[in-house]
């Protein structure tokens, strides 16, 4: 005879249990059905429930709850397998988070040196920036002393002048100018210490011309001959311009022996030659030249 137990709850439904073969179905779940018996239990006293098939109920609910506990088993299987390869990878992650730490840390650190080194840039771009304008503006001051001196200087100097100036473009840069503008100050200092001889035609007072031997003695005083002899003179920087004059009371000889001596086709031998200074003759002085030097 089958034992019924009946239970009150809340809204007093009855709830209907076959205790032996609960007892049965219990003893081949072992201990784990128990738990799961005793949780349906629960379980229907909670929920007010009123059913005949309480054992094949149980059967159902137990096949679930194996169910769920073969998909538990498979999950743990997985996560054992898997557990390896994900801590590896935590591990990995790790390193790799240091790393960029470590990586984030020095860029800081080398923008700080960046930002430090810009602004030391800046500076000197700015220091710069004003040594420039005053280059600018000293070499304006320059170009402009070199073109009002330029018409003082011997045909020589103006020449190897214009060639140089030749060379700068439409719109030279500050570089360009003061390139072209260092170069013609050293062909002035070049020439200036040395004795020069050229030959170069020269007109008469007549207006006939003649050609005539030059002799440069820097680039302050000059004298000339004709190769008769015939027609001599002096020239020199003044305030109109380079200026050669005639002149019959200087001694063509000692002029031509002056070039001859240069020119090596003469011993070395000390030769008197009058200079002019601004346009005025002042007193006669000295100037000899070596031939074997080639200076006064």
């Amino acid at each position: 005879m089958p034992v019924v137990i009946r239970f009150h709850y809340f809204d007093q439904r009855l709830f209907f249990l076959n205790f032996p073969s609960c007892m049965s179905l219990v003893n081949a779940r072992k201990d784990k059905l128990i738990t799961l018996y005793s949780l349906v239990v629960i379980g229907y006293l909670f929920s007010g429930g009123v059913s005949a098939q309480i054992p094949s109920d149980i059967d159902r609910l137990t096949q679930q709850w194996l169910d769920t506990e073969r998909q538990i088993s498979h999950l743990e299987s997985d996560w054992l397998a898997q557990q390896p390869l994900l801590e590896q990878r935590m591990t990995l992650l790790r390193a790799e988070r240091d790393q960029l730490q470590v990586i984030l840390a020095a860029s800081n650190a080398s923008q700080d040196d960046v930002d430090a080194k810009r602004e030391e840039l800046l500076a000197q771009q700015a220091e710069l920036e004003a040594e420039q304008q005053q280059l600018v503006q000293a070499l304006d001051g320059l170009v402009s002393r070199l073109n009002a001196i330029q018409p003082m200087l011997p045909d020589p100097v103006q020449s190897n002048w214009q060639s140089e100036q030749a060379m700068l473009s439409a719109e030279p840069e500050t570089s360009e100018q003061l390139q072209v503008a260092l170069a013609k100050l050293s062909n002035l200092a070049e020439f200036n210490t040395r004795i020069t001889v050229q030959e170069a035609p020269m007109t008469l007072p007549d207006g006939s011309q003649v050609m005539v031997k030059q002799l440069y003695l820097g680039a302050g005083s000059a004298w000339f001959v004709s190769a008769d002899g015939a027609h001599s003179g002096y020239g020199q920087a003044g305030i109109d311009g380079w200026q050669w004059r005639f002149d019959d009371t200087l001694n063509p000889v000692r002029i031509a022996d002056a070039i001859a001596i240069y020119e090596r086709q003469q011993q070395a031998a000390f030769v008197r030659l009058p200079v002019v200074l601004q346009n005025d003759r002042t007193g006669n002085f000295n100037a000899s030249i070596n031939s074997k030097e080639g200076q006064p």
